[in-house]
């Protein structure tokens, strides 16, 4: 359910959470966070016969790509322990969602990133940038939605 006593979920409920990078919830090593996505997408497609229009449908391959956008200071955060953040190798990036207004219905939802890696590392900035951010691809092998298997 999204609302909860009335309450969406919001940006402000999110937190981040990795293990192999040492990153425990609540954890203020990824407080220069200011964007997070993914998103999972299978290709399916019509297919064809006799007449034109469509006589079955096709499913192909399922895709995962996720993305964070984190600013200098986290990123240099990261480069310090790791020296780039190519350099950091696969890790799972667990996504959390609480409402702490649920009082009796305190419910946590989790994306986990499974096996994310990083495949470039850089900056950008321009004039007038009053903070310089980055979004970075995570490149997942899967993407987990709460306890259950992934497809």
């Amino acid at each position: 359910m999204p609302i909860i006593n009335n309450v969406a979920y919001s940006w402000s409920m999110i937190t981040l959470s990795s293990t192999a990078l040492g990153i425990d919830e609540g954890s203020t090593t990824l407080q220069g966070v200011s964007g997070i996505k993914w998103n999972k997408k299978r290709k399916i497609e019509s297919n064809y016969g006799m007449g034109g229009k469509p006589v079955s449908r096709g499913f192909g391959n399922i895709t995962y790509t996720a993305g964070i956008t984190m600013d200098y200071e986290t990123q240099q955060m990261l480069r310090s322990t790791y020296g780039s953040l190519m350099d950091i190798g696969e890790f799972d990036l667990i996504i959390s969602f609480a409402n702490p207004m649920a009082s009796d219905d305190w419910t946590t939802t989790t994306v986990t990133l499974k096996g994310c890696i990083f495949s470039e590392d850089g900056m950008e900035s321009k004039q007038d940038d009053t903070d310089i951010t980055h979004e970075f691809d995570l490149n997942p092998f899967d993407i987990q939605i709460g306890d259950a298997m992934s497809i």
